[in-house]
């Protein structure tokens, strides 16, 4: 009886050091972790940097000129042999960070003047037709084709560029 007693008691003192033993490898694990995370996060931030700063890159190529005042970001393109004329402004909200209006004022091919201004909205990280107003998502599109970017990433670069370029 009492080797059957020192032998729970000897496999409850293994089991016991056993667990403290993992606990701290867990600890320096987490640590470690932490550490990694830390490093992730630096690397997806520069990384980030790096395609917003080739986004830039790429609308300057294309002939877009990019401006930010206070309470808009404005892309605008004077009309070339390639591509046509326009004005998109972004209405953001410094304060959230968000877009809460986009304006793009496009120029006739015929006659050389101003459009009506067509407003969106964003949705999702999407450019959506604005509810009430004058909107054409078909123009939009035709827009970001020559461009070559989709409608997230311009949105994620006007957030971007607004925010960095104060």
């Amino acid at each position: 009886m009492k080797k059957i007693i020192l032998g729970i008691l000897t496999l409850g003192v293994m089991i016991s050091l056993a667990a403290c033993s993992s606990s701290e490898e867990k600890t320096n694990t987490s640590s470690s972790v932490k550490q990694l995370d830390e490093s992730s996060t630096i690397d997806s931030a520069a990384e980030e940097e790096k395609k917003m700063k080739e986004v830039e890159e790429g609308l300057e190529a294309r002939g877009v000129v990019v401006a930010r005042y206070n309470g808009f970001l404005k892309l605008s393109r004077e009309k070339g042999i390639d591509y046509n004329y326009f004005n998109m402004n972004f209405v953001i909200s410094s304060k959230k960070n968000e877009i809460f209006e986009i304006i793009l004022i496009l120029k006739g091919n015929i006659d050389g003047e101003e459009k009506d201004g067509l407003y969106y909205r964003v949705s999702q990280n999407r450019i959506v037709e604005a509810p009430y107003s004058n909107t054409d998502i078909t123009a939009m599109a035709e827009v970001l084709e020559s461009l070559g970017y989709s409608d997230q990433e311009l949105v994620e670069f006007a957030l971007w560029y607004y925010e960095n370029n104060k």
